[in-house]
Parts: structure tokens; sequence; C-alpha cells
């Protein structure tokens, strides 16, 4: 059963933050090494915030459609 995962992608100026949906934390930092999974939600992240980010960022790990995927894939290659 998958659960969500708060997971930050930093490129050096900024971040994004998503939701991914995984069977574990294990198979996200194996799948995109590049994000790194987050146990504590940020003080700044309020409830709002966050509802908004489940609302317009969350991505199931095996949706192989999504953009944001493509472009974690693209930078490895």
């Amino acid at each position: 059963m998958k659960t969500e995962y708060l997971a930050r992608y930093d490129y050096g100026t900024g971040g994004v933050w998503i939701y991914l949906t995984a069977d574990s934390a294990a198979q996200i930092r194996e799948r995109f090494p590049q994000l790194r999974v987050v146990t504590d939600r940020p003080g700044w992240l309020t409830d709002d915030k966050d509802r908004l980010l489940r609302e317009k960022m969350t991505i199931d790990i095996d949706d192989t459609e999504n953009a944001f995927h493509a472009v974690l894939l693209q930078q490895r290659t």
C-alpha cells in the first residue's frame, strides 16, 4: 500500500516541494536520488499551503507520464 511522502528537490537557488505516493521512502531515494524525503513538516508549510501542495503536487512514483518525473530522470542521463 502506497503512502504519501513529503519530498524536496533542491535546484541550487531554491527548491520544489512535492508529495510522492510510494511504497517506502527507500523506494523514492532509490528511484529519485535527487529528492530528499522530509520527515518533519517545515514551519513555513502552513495547513493552507500543505492543502494546496497536496492538491497540485501529489505524484504517484509510478506515473511515468508526469512531467516532473521526466525532468528528474532526464537529469540522471
